[in-house]
């Protein structure tokens, strides 16, 4: 059965289980030989972790979010659009405390790609012990559909 607009709209303010992340120092080294750049000194962490670490640290794996908004296939999903922020840089082995949670799905037409929703999630990291907003990342997902 095909699932609604009505039914996604339902899970606007869905808050994900969220937790704990830290990144740790092996995976900052494997995530920048994946840039292409030596890992930043310090222990400052790669900007493009916030594309991973954030949805971890939502508290829901990659498989459990399609399943939550009924996904027809994993092939059926594709990244839209990615807003950061930064409000500080990310340090290795720093634990934040993590959220998620769903604002806003909206169901299009493509020509290319015909109906699909698509999904606008919310990740937050926080310093644990000032409650002080880190980084954010804003992702859209497109979940294609059948017509």
């Amino acid at each position: 059965m095909a699932v609604t607009e009505q039914q996604l709209q339902a899970l606007v303010g869905y808050r994900f289980p969220g937790g704990t992340v830290s990144i740790a120092h092996w995976e900052n080294v494997l995530l920048s030989d994946v840039m292409g750049v030596p890992p930043l000194p310090d222990g400052l962490v790669h900007p493009a972790a916030l594309f991973h670490v954030t949805v971890a640290g939502g508290g829901l794996g990659i498989g459990e979010i399609f399943a939550l908004f009924r996904a027809e296939s994993d092939e059926a999903v594709r990244g839209g659009e990615f807003h950061w922020r930064f409000e500080e840089q990310l340090r290795e082995d720093t634990p934040y405390d993590a959220s998620g949670e769903v604002v806003a799905v909206e169901r299009k037409e493509s020509r290319k790609l015909g109906p699909m929703d698509a999904v606008t999630f919310l990740f937050q990291l926080r310093d644990p012990e000032s409650g002080e907003l880190v980084a954010e990342a804003r992702p859209t997902w497109l979940f294609l559909r059948t017509p």
